[in-house]
């Protein structure tokens, strides 16, 4: 039941991405006929079962208790308006286009600009559908986010208690619940990397499945592709991570499958397993490609606009700390995880299949803090719920499980605050600022913003926007210009500024807190004169050309 809610967003987004791919416009009225189509053959395809079994009173109480542990430290990021980041702008204008274009291969009239929209197309597409078919508010999907983050809860629990039970899956949903890594990415409202943490644990399910069995049916062949198309249209960076992990795994599961009971690599009977390993990779790829064709071309097509990417040089700077890691991760969770990894270690040939969550493990490199939940948070759940044998003790990994989780989550509550503080750029004070900077620009004018405010100007203003970004920033190497001449022209360099001055520059935003990729402050802007001034918005005006002067020193008419 859990992994409902996972699998309808990825049919869901992989449906919508295709429809639009091949020319159907995305209407309130074609996202209600997908959405009824796709239920209409998940009954066909997937049949009720005759039963789901009886679940006793502590199965049902850990997952809930975890969904429940989630909401309450997700709130104190997330509740009221507006929610703390900058991203969350840039994921409501895109559907804010979708739902007024009806496609998702768009052109952002606002962003650099005037460039091709080239986010993910995951997340977007069930957003753009979500407006369209009931007409709300654009600004209700500023919390999307939190939706997405109790799926992640549920998507841990089905992971883990298929495979190694119910203990086991209660309390890693608990612990991947109360971690403040997952805080953090709330605040800066990483929704793209949140989507593909749900999806995620269900595709190592089914990798899982696929090296252990060696052999699966259509349905579940069908389900993995899906998981996996769905994967890379939600964040495109996660398949990069993930299918090394697989073939990892893979690789691995081919050479294990090679021996027999006796040890012996080489037996008569050592390539039947692997024909079948391989025999249901083939299936999956088979069906990757019927099912993902549409997501395929989607991105291609993105692609095309990116002028390149950068090299790994540019991202050097955003390399983690792994003292902040520990910190965000919690010591004492640290601690329990390299214990739990050390005894998953010693343990894979008893249990293999603890072999998928140590290989993400190897694969998530230090930029990548995010995804380190997933591989640490099973070792350490299936470690608590077999610290006894007896069933009789079974509680006392119940109790150091439930422990671990009440340290987690009151170091998690506590941090709350200064995450939502530190991500908080659009407070009261913030908006009164931009209230004055609609007042008095013109249509078509463009703002100069640092890199803090940089989606959130192009979204609350309505106007073109020229933003600072660090090269860390950005994907396509085509963007890094326009955010190097933002550059120029905060820094005051004559020819940007006459630049600025020739396309209709008069406003300036910059965040005077607001630090680099390093961590550290930024420089402030040596350019136009402050107008509006608080803790989190600095408004500064450029000054006029003064060879467009008068002789007497007032304007001249342009």
């Amino acid at each position: 039941m859990c992994a409902v809610p996972v699998l309808g967003f990825a049919a869901t987004s992989v449906t919508l991405i295709t429809l639009t791919r091949i020319g159907v416009p995305l209407t309130g009225m074609t996202a209600r006929l997908a959405v009824a189509a796709l239920v209409v053959v998940g009954l066909v395809w997937l049949p009720l079962r005759d039963g789901v079994g009886r679940l006793r009173l502590w199965e049902l109480m850990l997952p809930v208790s975890a969904l429940v542990v989630g909401a309450l430290l997700q709130e104190r990021v997330l509740g009221g308006s507006p929610v703390p980041g900058n991203d969350w702008a840039k994921y409501l204008l895109y559907a804010d286009e979708i739902r007024r274009q009806g496609a998702l291969l768009i052109d952002n009239p606002y962003w650099m600009l005037g460039v091709p929209f080239r986010e993910d197309p995951g997340v977007p597409s069930v957003y753009g559908a979500f407006l369209a078919m009931s007409d709300a508010s654009t600004a209700t999907l500023a919390h999307g986010i939190w939706v997405f983050a109790l799926m992640g809860i549920a998507a841990m629990y089905a992971w883990v208690r298929a495979l190694w039970g119910p203990l086991a899956g209660g309390l890693a949903a608990l612990l991947y619940a109360a971690l403040p890594i997952n805080q953090n990415i709330l605040g800066w409202h990483g929704l793209a990397n949140v989507a593909a943490l749900v999806l995620i644990p269900l595709v190592l399910l089914y990798a899982t499945e696929l090296v252990m069995s060696r052999r699966i049916g259509r349905r579940e062949a069908a389900g993995f592709a899906l998981l996996l198309v769905a994967l890379a249209a939600a964040h495109r960076l996660s398949v990069v991570v993930t299918l090394p992990a697989l073939a990892l795994v893979g690789v691995v599961a081919l050479v294990a499958a090679g021996r027999d009971r006796a040890g012996s690599r080489w037996s008569a009977r050592s390539w039947a397993p692997r024909r079948a390993l391989l025999r249901s990779a083939g299936l999956v790829a088979g069906f990757g490609a019927l099912l993902g064709w549409g997501v395929a071309w989607h991105l291609w097509a993105i692609n095309r606009t990116f002028g390149g990417t950068q090299g790994y040089e540019a991202y050097l700077n955003s390399k983690l700390d792994l003292d902040l890691l520990a910190h965000d991760l919690t010591r004492v969770f640290c601690a329990a995880a390299v214990i739990a990894v050390v005894w998953a270690a010693l343990r894979l040939r008893r249990a293999p299949e603890l072999g998928v969550p140590l290989a993400y493990l190897a694969v998530s490199y230090l930029r990548m803090a995010y995804y380190l939940p997933v591989a640490l948070v099973p070792p350490v759940a299936v470690a608590l719920a077999g610290l006894s044998r007896r069933a009789s003790l079974r509680a006392v990994g119940l109790c150091v499980g439930l422990a671990l989780t009440a340290v987690i989550a009151a170091s998690a509550w506590d941090r709350a605050d200064s995450v939502r503080a530190f991500y908080r750029f659009a407070e009261p004070a913030s908006l009164r600022g931009l209230d004055l900077v609609a007042s008095r620009i013109e249509p078509g004018e463009v703002v100069v913003t640092d890199r803090c405010w940089s989606f959130l100007a192009t979204w609350l203003l309505g106007t073109r926007t020229l933003p600072a970004l660090a090269p860390e920033d950005i994907q396509p190497k085509a963007e890094l210009p326009f955010a190097r001449r933002a550059q120029a022209i905060l820094d005051g360099r004559p020819a940007a500024v006459a630049y600025a001055r020739r396309i209709g520059v008069r406003h300036l935003l910059v965040d005077p807190t607001c630090v680099g990729p390093d961590g550290r402050p930024l420089p402030s802007p040596l350019l136009g004169e402050p107008i509006f001034v608080s803790r989190r918005l600095i408004v500064l005006e450029v000054p006029p050309d003064p060879r467009r002067s008068g002789a007497d020193g007032s304007p001249g008419a342009r």
